[in-house]
């Protein structure tokens, strides 16, 4: 069943993931989000406006029943006060604004629409969001979780079809490649924006289009996104890793600019709106000045050059407003792992070691990771590290969560698989949050 207070731009509904995520989904009251003024009605026949700053109640609250209350028509609330309550739920949280035009055409006349300006603009940027992996869902179907809040929403997205997803960035936005011409888009879920860019078989070399010419699932492994995001306010940087490409481009542009190549590079984000990578020997950021060539540059040296061959990673991660790189070192396969956590000092240009993650949980992927406060998700620990499900994180030893303060883990506990990758139970909301963190591409179908 539509909601019709969401239908005219996008079709959405919300639910919370407070028990399990395939639990049975509950529409979220949207008065609560807009915090418009509601008439409390008590036995006696005097009716006091208030202005409701928590969740409504029940039903009877509502201020569209006319059965408990007087009619009041809320499309002539006037740009004014319309003005102020669409700009405090976009900072909010863009998914909230987007509700918020959705209602009436009155509402969105007196608030400004994405559409107008472009998918860069940070201001409609849904970075609390994450997008869930889930089987069995509509091919165009995507369940998002606000990290900052608790609550779910599945988006209707027909811009999927025909492309592999990866994603969502830093900022919240989709990285699309088309499976036909190999363009690669930009999507904003929430908005609906879509930024089309050059196609990425430019970057490949003579070879690899040879190899490719008639083996389309090979071309497709080999212009694998493993990170994007903002390298300035109006350039993108996307990661290929299969090709060791890091490559720029703006809004209008006719083909991508190489800025580094051969080298190996993994984990790589957006933070503070410039992009960020790893290498085995230091952390290093895209630098785009005016005056010289785009490069990577080193932002501070590794305490240690990780291996490879033994199979360390490092890991980059926002954690609570800082860039904070987390250093699994696994000294064998029988071996325990060695996990150092670090804030990447900008101004010192170095690495400090710190203990613990401020109270709060880390998620570790090998391309993507996500840092969660304990205190909206309450079955996640603090100061605790819990590992993805990729390949390179299932070894023997991989144990999951780690507690960094006493140092203590548990061992994984399996059960059954999904396409050939372990399953671990219970499949509760750490899971989930696990799994969001797991590869890159999503390759569901289109049917």
């Amino acid at each position: 069943m539509a909601n019709p207070l969401l239908g005219g731009e996008s079709s959405t509904q919300w639910y919370s993931p407070s028990t399990r995520l395939s639990a049975h989904h509950k529409w979220r009251d949207w008065t609560n989000q807009l915090q418009i003024p509601v008439l409390e009605t008590n036995r006696s026949t005097q009716q006091i406006p208030t202005w409701e700053a928590k969740r409504a109640r029940s039903c009877a609250l509502c201020p569209l029943d006319p059965v408990h209350h007087e009619w009041r028509d809320w499309t002539n609330l006037g740009d004014g006060p319309a003005g102020l309550i669409a700009d405090g739920l976009l900072t909010n949280d863009v998914a909230d604004y987007m509700c918020f035009r959705a209602v009436c055409r009155t509402w969105r006349l007196w608030s400004t629409d994405p559409r107008k300006h472009g998918v860069l603009d940070r201001r409609f940027h849904p970075r609390q969001w994450i997008m869930l992996r889930q089987k069995g869902s509509p091919a165009c179907r995507r369940d998002f979780m606000n990290v900052s809040a608790g609550y779910c929403r599945y988006v209707n997205l027909p811009e999927l079809r025909g492309h592999d997803v990866f994603g969502p960035t830093t900022e919240g936005l989709l990285v699309l490649l088309d499976r036909t011409t190999w363009v690669v888009r930009i999507l904003n879920p929430f908005t609906r924006q879509v930024l089309d860019l050059p196609p990425a078989t430019t970057l490949l070399s003579c070879n690899d289009l040879e190899l490719t010419d008639f083996r389309n699932n090979l071309r497709r492994d080999l212009l694998q996104v493993s990170g994007a995001g903002l390298a300035a306010d109006s350039t993108i940087a996307v990661h290929f890793r299969e090709i060791r490409t890091v490559a720029i481009i703006k809004p209008g542009d006719v083909k991508w600019t190489v800025v580094d190549r051969g080298r190996s590079i993994l984990p790589a984000l957006s933070f503070a709106g410039r992009f960020y990578c790893a290498t085995t020997e230091a952390v290093m950021v895209v630098e785009t000045s005016t005056d010289q060539p785009p490069r990577l540059a080193i932002v501070a040296k590794l305490n240690r050059p990780f291996s490879r061959m033994m199979m360390d990673t490092v890991h980059l991660v926002e954690n609570d407003g800082e860039l904070t790189l987390v250093d699994r070192e696994c000294k064998g396969s029988r071996n325990p792992r060695k996990y150092e956590v670090y804030r990447v000092d900008m101004h010192a240009r170095k690495i400090v070691p710190v203990h613990g993650l401020g109270g709060r949980a880390v998620f570790i992927g090998i391309e993507l990771a996500l840092s969660v406060s304990p205190s909206v998700f309450s079955s996640v620990n603090a100061d605790t590290i819990y590992l993805g499900f990729d390949e390179m994180l299932r070894g023997y030893m991989d144990y999951s969560p780690i507690n960094l303060m006493d140092g203590t883990s548990e061992p994984r506990r399996f059960k059954g698989s999904r396409n050939g990758v372990p399953l671990y139970g219970p499949q509760g909301v750490d899971d989930c949050l696990s799994w969001s963190v797991t590869g890159y591409r999503d390759e569901s179908n289109d049917n």
